[in-house]
């Protein structure tokens, strides 16, 4: 069994996450029944949220509940959930359980009384991941609970939760792990499993692992394989982190948009065979550094300009490695791209002003000068179906430095139709139908639209038939 399985906090006095220990702390001065009945836990990955939804289960199942320090860890109904066995607590992955029909069975089901457990407790893993049908279900449940029934919902992305859901719960926020209590949690482990590290390789683990206590516990488990003396240069190795210099020589490259240099570097990577994610997650921690020391110490805007501007370009060759055939070819297509950038060229520019998020459209490249060129401001009403159809690819490419997820979607969308001030955009699949409906969504397109033609627009989606 793995460390993570095995090491798994299950009690509310294990878990090494400060904010969220007192969180569940605080729910032991109120008596189980006068508890909320739906929990919405908000966080990124690795950081204990299943840990957590689990160990709430024990509050209002275990036997042996203490005031003081919760629930005991050792009478069956605590062991059971601890195993997964545990019937009346079920754990359900969104993501692979998102439609309708499955909260509908879920509502049929929750009628029934526990079967041996004073409640039943239902946790949602990545519930943003549930269609609006299923969330509108979801919600009726959550109006009018069975008083045996109470719900634990975790995500990593609440923007994507309807505001109504977000109003019936309780909401806990699980931040990335502190370097303190990254350390704690190994160290206990490296005690109970008698591995021999030093100091540095526990810190090269804990930067690694970007806050997340699951990633941080796997990669002690991979380093502990290691048969013979650990050096911080064989973990380095084992966790494919790129050395210090190598990131220091592409940073001033890349920053001074020496193509060809840092080409060599990306290439020096992939031929030492260093995982290309990781190596970007340390340059971009460097580059979220240097942004934070620019504004605090008031240097020229001229100098922020670029470090967003870099920043976006690596965050968006980060996100493409996951589908790119070859892992090195965003981070490659990144740098062309910033380095042949026009120099001091501001790249952000509000879209959606009604969200707190304002997001950067991007630079713009040769091909929107050109749209540009046809399309100003004074050719209102002139927007035509065939105009965007013609310049659909230069349209995705003003979305990727915003938002690639969405680029990526409408390479497989096409326009539908232009008029009355509304442009109609064709998916082909339910999925990419409802990611492009999203309000937000819909206002960044319309904003992009403005953007490239002069024209400011509402744009709807439909589904169209493959």
């Amino acid at each position: 069994m793995s460390f993570y399985r095995i090491y798994r906090p299950q009690t509310i006095a294990e878990i090494d996450n400060v904010s969220v220990r007192d969180s569940l702390l605080s729910l032991l001065t109120k008596e189980v029944h006068e508890l909320p009945h739906a929990f919405l836990f908000i966080g990124p990955k690795g950081t204990g949220k299943t840990t957590a939804a689990r160990i709430v289960a024990k509050i209002f199942n275990c036997s042996r509940m203490s005031k003081r320090t919760g629930p005991c860890a050792a009478c069956d109904q605590c062991l059971s959930i601890a195993a997964n066995t545990n019937v009346d607590v079920m754990e359900i992955d969104a993501a692979s359980n998102r439609g309708i029909d499955e909260i509908r069975t879920l509502r049929e089901r929750i009628a029934l009384a526990p079967a041996a457990a004073d409640y039943k407790v239902y946790i949602i893993d990545e519930v943003h991941m549930l269609t609006t049908e299923a969330f509108n279900a979801l919600l009726k449940t959550l109006e009018e609970p069975p008083a045996h029934a109470v719900f634990v919902l975790a995500t990593t992305d609440p923007q994507k939760i309807p505001a109504t859901i977000l109003s019936r719960c309780m909401v806990l926020h699980f931040t990335r792990a502190l370097g303190d209590e990254l350390s704690h949690a190994l160290a206990r482990i490296v005690k109970k499993e008698k591995i021999v590290l030093d100091g540095e390789i526990l810190d090269i683990i804990i930067n690694h692992a970007d806050g997340s206590f699951r990633d941080a516990v796997k990669m002690l488990e991979q380093v502990s394989f290691h048969k013979g003396k650990l050096t911080a240069q064989i973990v380095r190795s084992m966790l494919s982190v790129s050395e210090e210099k190598i990131q220091t020589d592409f940073l001033e490259t890349f920053l001074r948009k020496d193509t060809r240099a840092a080409l060599s570097h990306v290439g020096t990577l992939v031929r030492e065979g260093q995982d290309i994610k990781t190596f970007l997650v340390s340059c971009l921690n460097r580059l979220e550094q240097q942004l934070i020391a620019s504004v605090m110490a008031q240097k020229p805007q001229d100098n922020r300009v670029e470090l967003k501007d870099a920043i976006r370009r690596l965050s968006g060759a980060y996100a493409e490695i996951r589908t790119s055939p070859v892992a090195s070819l965003p981070l490659e297509l990144a740098v062309v791209e910033y380095c042949e950038s026009r120099a001091g060229s501001e790249h952000a520019e509000p879209v959606g002003e009604t969200h707190s998020a304002k997001a950067s459209l991007g630079s713009v490249p040769q091909q929107t000068a050109s749209i540009r060129a046809h399309s100003s401001p004074s050719a209102s009403g002139l927007l035509t179906l065939e105009k965007l159809t013609d310049c659909w690819k230069d349209f995705i490419e003003e979305l990727k430095p915003f938002n690639h997820s969405v680029a990526g979607v409408l390479r497989s969308s096409r326009p539908k139709s232009v008029g009355d001030g509304t442009v109609i955009l064709e998916a082909f699949y339910k999925f990419h139908k409802e990611k492009l409906s999203e309000l937000k969504t819909r206002e960044m397109l319309a904003a992009v639209i403005k953007k490239l033609f002069g024209e400011k627009v509402k744009v709807e989606i439909v589904l169209g038939k493959k």
